[in-house]
This record gives structure tokens, sequence and C-alpha cells, in this order.
């Protein structure tokens, strides 16, 4: 009798494990798969990618690749870093490139916004500023890889620099003409400059779209498939126009500069 309660309960036992083991088996996929991971380069930029993680870039990817199916590992460098970290495939995915970017092989199908972007001026050239065309021959400065002076197309003695605060400290004791970055940036410096602020930002001197990157792998080939895809829904149903406004302004305008 012993024995016979034995074994009924050895089977009993098994018969539970194979449940079990075919219960775990048939078990949606995403619910025991670990996230994909997704890193991502990219400077600061205020409004944008704010270093604790809020702003109109960060927001439109945590739509596109939400959790918990998406790990997004964000490391921020200076823009120069950007490019050789999408350029040597050691990121997955990088922000905030013009078009015809030679350091990165894979482009958003769409732009992300249009950006415009703005300039440090010394009072005695905007007193005359008429546009771009008021740079020609002038001391003109940015920050490192930005290149800028490939994208206007008026000779100006251009060069380039790894600080912000360096630039506006030069353009604002006169020794250069003119800083070339995006407002928010340097008004964040004005309280550090090395003496009060005298030189005058003049907005939007020109504008251009702004697409996100991928490594020219298949692991970037899938990454832009699925965000290309996703972008179009957020697009579409205006959602990415509504992010926009949430951190440049009510009446800000996604695709036509800010």
């Amino acid at each position: 009798m012993t024995l016979c309660l034995i074994e009924v309960t050895l089977m009993n036992h098994k018969l539970f494990r194979g449940i079990a083991v075919l219960l775990f088996c048939c078990m949606p996929v995403q619910i025991i798969a670990a996230p994909t991971l997704v890193k991502i380069a990219t400077d600061n930029w205020v409004g944008y990618t704010n270093l604790d993680g809020s702003g109109f870039y960060f927001d439109a990817l945590k739509q596109i690749f939400p959790e918990p199916e998406w790990q997004l590992e964000i490391e921020f460098v200076p823009f120069s870093r950007v490019r050789y970290l999408i350029a040597n495939q050691k990121v997955d995915m990088a922000l905030g490139f013009y078009p015809a970017d030679s350091s990165a092989s894979l482009y958003s199908e769409q732009p992300i916004e249009v950006d415009s972007v703005d300039i440090a001026l010394t009072p005695e050239l905007a007193a005359m500023w008429q546009g771009v065309e008021s740079l020609a021959y002038k001391k003109v400065q940015a920050l490192l890889e930005y290149r800028f002076d490939e994208l206007i197309a008026v000779p100006m003695y251009y060069e380039e620099s790894v600080n912000l605060l360096d630039l506006l400290n030069r353009v604002n004791q006169g020794r250069i003409d003119a800083v070339l970055d995006y407002k928010p940036a340097m008004l964040a410096k004005v309280a550090e400059l090395s003496h009060p602020r005298q030189f005058v930002i003049v907005e939007n001197v020109f504008s251009l779209e702004v697409y996100f990157v991928f490594s020219n792998n298949s692991s970037g080939k899938n990454l832009k498939t699925h965000f290309d895809k996703r972008l179009e829904q957020l697009v579409e149903s205006g959602e990415l126009d509504k992010l926009f406004k949430v951190y440049v302004g009510e009446g800000a305008d996604r695709l036509n500069g800010k």
C-alpha cells in the first residue's frame, strides 16, 4: 500500500514538472526575452538632449524604442567624438547630423526636425548685420567638427575649437567677429564670461535638416528599419510635433526652423 502511494506521488510529481515545463515553453517570447540594447552617442544640446535624460530627441527615442522591449544606453560626448564613434561602429546610433555628412553611413529616412543655427556677434558687426553675407572675410569660429564653413557659401576666416566658453570670451572681447552655435547653449555660458556680456545674439542665421544616423552594419540596418517605420507613425499621428512644442515652444514649427 505504501509502495503504491510512493509510486503515485512520484508520477504526480513528474506530471507536474512536465506541465510546468510545457507552460514555460509556451510563454510569450517578449516576457522572457532580454531587452534589445541600443548604444547611442550624442552631444548635450539644451532642450534636445539634456543631461537628465529629458529633451525632444530623447522623448522621441523613448516613443520609438519603448521599454521593456528596448534599452537605450546614452553616451554624452563632444560632437567630434560622436562622429568618430558612429564612423567606427562603436555605437549603434548617433544624433544630430546634417545632410551628406561623411561620418555617418546610414541616415534616417526622414529628418527629425529642421535646425536653426544662431550666431554671437561683436556689437560692431551686429550693427551692420545683413545676413550670412556679412561674414565675408570675418573671423568666425565654432565648436570642433561642426563644419559650418562647409554649409555657408561665404569666404570666412573660419576655425574650430573644443570649448564654447573660450569662443564666447573671444567674441566678447572683440578678438574674433562671430561664433556660430545655438542660443540656449550660448546663454547658458553668459554667467561664466570673464567680462560682462557685450556680444549680440542673432537667431536663425540659416537652417538645415537634422537626422539620426546608424552604424553601417546589419544591426544598424535593422535599427534604421524599425526607426523609420515608427518615426513615420509619430509624424502621421502628430505626436512628434507635440513633443517638439513641449521643449521648443507652442508656436515652434518642427520643419521650418524655430
